[in-house]
């Protein structure tokens, strides 16, 4: 069965709920105050069927003081059904409610000029020429107009045929490649069930028993039951005004404005970054640091303007703007919004989300708003690489794009995959995996290359830079958990070479000018010569009369590579020597020996024979007992 949602819309006591009882059968005022002041208070609801169609209404009220109660309504409906009173025609409620429905992006509806019964046909068609003139410039121009009666019957017949075959031409609702979302409008108790919500399902589709979350507190909770006009439910979809008995939660835990929502990457934000419509009706300007209040869907939150791009934004002009909410909201681009003016009340402004999750601009980088991409579904692509550009380096999980963007993971893999195969966009072998703009590995490349060079610069032999520390020298620090990444895909580019932990120039395992390469030659010969009385790096540079920093860097590439050994943190012994100590002591004959008889065998100094008996003992080849060293023999 397909699903419509049809929303009221009209001056007080111009007779939606009266017209929509007309037409279903079903009175929407439930409330005992609402029957004895005989005038809509809080949302009602009501439904017909017509073959394979179900209309689900929304009656709201039309007093000036609950315009906010009908901007709740008017969130995820179809279509609207405008209602006017042919014996009093536009008032000031049909105008406001008009612009409010426009604004959330209701595509059209048809008119229902009522009372016909109490006005003669000349009235009836000023009423019908005055509605005309409203609708010219809306999206409702055309919209179909019929004259009614709830009280005689005239034009019922005509108006349900007329909302049957809007209905049937209604854009179809979003269930394949959404999770689910609906808004709540309502929560009560039921006597035997707990909490229940009802509101109408925006996206997807949702069967009893499933898990669900409650944004943006972010609570979680069952779908133990699931009803549809009163009917018990085993699955429902988007388009249907759905209650939902919640299991674990009180009337406390959830409210009006809410959403309920499959699990996944929702995040709520109090920032939103929206086209902005300045109704040319608003009263004045509008400036940065206004206070407002902003309604989304079901919700309503005091906000203040914190970015326009084109200030002041004057009626009748559009500009993207940034606002800040007093409390989180969860928003996804693509959702609509009006505003109202605290005091004194009125509607003045609404417009599009184009992203909640922007970062608050400078006001000098207001001007930038101007550029953001579209929100439209075509335009995904171009949504997409815009935020992973400014992700940078730090790039950003595939499950974050999904979740910004208010779609399913499995369904955001089509667009992202165009964005790859253009080569505009790279993946990271990371998990999740992560995107980056080709454009932030090329810069990140070049300036690897820049460092590398002047690092090693004034050297004439280096190991490399540890590839930790080089990474910390090219990366922001957002893109730091990225490092092994970034640095393979250095490699891989070309960039740089890494052997053994450090980083290298390309085809090289170490650093080297001509000259550091013949003196490392010699600083190592001097060393695997002097044996068991090796000199001082300060000696040595005497002796080769050479820098004694370059001399450092020779003895520090050589400990690196193995050639020399570095004992008690600063005597320096060749590896081949200490290797010839090694084998001396497993052949000595003995099981044991003091220090006094190693300085013998040896002819060390106790400065010298200390630091190497360390080195047996760490290698295994001795065990220190008291003052005496046992010789550890491994069998085979």
């Amino acid at each position: 069965m397909r699903h419509i949602v049809i929303g009221t819309a009209g001056h007080i006591d111009h007779g939606k709920t009266v017209l929509v009882k007309a037409l279903t059968g079903i009175d929407c005022d439930r409330l005992p105050e609402e029957k004895k002041r005989g005038i809509t208070i809080d949302l009602g609801f009501a439904h017909m069927e017509e073959g394979d169609l179900q209309v689900h209404f929304v009656d709201v009220p039309g007093h000036e003081r609950l315009v906010h109660t009908m901007i709740a309504g008017a969130s995820g409906i179809d279509m609207a059904l405008l209602v006017v009173a042919a014996d009093e025609g536009v008032m000031p409620q049909t105008r406001e409610h008009l612009e409010v429905i426009r604004l959330m992006g209701v595509p059209g509806g048809a008119v229902a000029l009522t009372k016909a019964d109490l006005v003669d046909e000349e009235t009836l068609e000023i009423a019908t020429d005055e509605i005309r003139s409203l609708l010219r410039t809306t999206p409702f121009a055309g919209a179909p107009i019929v004259a009614v009666s709830a009280r005689t019957g005239r034009g019922i017949p005509e108006l349900r045929r007329v909302l049957v075959e809007q209905a049937s031409g209604a854009r179809p609702h979003l269930t394949t490649d959404r999770p689910y979302r609906e808004a709540v409008d309502r929560v009560f108790t039921m006597a035997g069930a707990g909490t229940v919500i009802t509101g109408t399902s925006l996206w997807g589709t949702l069967r009893a028993g499933d898990p669900v979350v409650i944004l943006p507190a972010g609570r979680e909770s069952r779908a133990r039951r699931l009803h549809v006009h009163g009917a018990q439910r085993r699955e429902v979809e988007a388009g249907e005004r759905v209650a939902i008995n919640l299991a674990g939660l009180g009337t406390t835990d959830v409210h009006r404005g809410d959403q309920v929502m499959t699990p996944g990457p929702w995040q709520p934000t109090r920032l939103v970054t929206v086209r902005l419509e300045l109704l040319g009706t608003a009263p004045r300007a509008l400036d940065e640091d206004e206070d407002v209040e902003l309604h989304a869907l079901a919700a309503r939150v005091a906000a203040r303007v914190q970015r326009l791009s084109g200030r002041p934004l004057k009626p009748g002009q559009t500009a993207v703007a940034q606002i800040a909410l007093e409390r989180p909201l969860v928003c996804f681009p693509g959702d609509r919004f009006v505003l109202r003016r605290p005091a004194p009340v009125n509607t003045f402004a609404g417009g599009m989300i184009l992203d909640a999750h922007l970062p608050r601009f400078h006001r000098r980088d207001a001007g930038q708003l101007r550029d953001l991409p579209s929100v439209q579904r075509s335009a995904w692509p171009a949504l997409l690489e815009s935020w992973i550009v400014r992700s940078g380096l730090a790039a950003v999980p595939v499950t974050r794009l999904a979740g910004r963007l208010g779609i399913l993971e499995t369904s955001i893999e089509a667009p992202l995959g165009r964005l790859v195969e253009t080569g505009r966009i790279r993946t990271l072998p990371t998990k999740p995996v992560r995107l980056v703009a080709e454009s932030h590995i090329a810069r990140l490349a070049e300036r690897a290359r820049e460092t590398l060079g002047s690092r090693l610069a004034g050297q004439e032999v280096s190991a490399g830079i540890p590839a930790r520390d080089f990474a910390a020298s090219i990366l922001p620090r957002g893109a730091l958990p990225l490092a092994d990444a970034y640095l393979e895909e250095l490699r891989t580019r070309g960039a740089l070479d890494i052997a053994e932990g450090m980083v290298v120039p390309v085809g090289r395992r170490e650093h080297m000018t001509p000259m550091g390469e013949e003196l490392t030659r010699k600083v190592e010969k001097l060393y695997r010569d002097a044996g068991l009385t090796p000199p001082s790096p300060k000696e040595v540079a005497a002796t080769l009369a050479a820098r004694p920093a370059t001399i450092d860097g020779i003895c520090a590439f050589l400990v690196r590579r193995g050639r020399l050994a570095r004992l008690e943190g600063k005597l320096l012994i060749h590896s081949e020597v200490l290797e010839e100590v090694r084998r001396s002591v497993l052949g000595w004959g003995v099981d044991s020996f003091e220090i006094g008889q190693f300085k013998e065998r040896f002819g060390l100094t106790r400065r010298l024979a200390i630091p190497i008996l360390g080195w047996l003992d760490a290698e295994r080849v001795t065990l220190r007992q008291g003052s005496r060293r046992k010789v550890i023999r491994r069998r085979g």
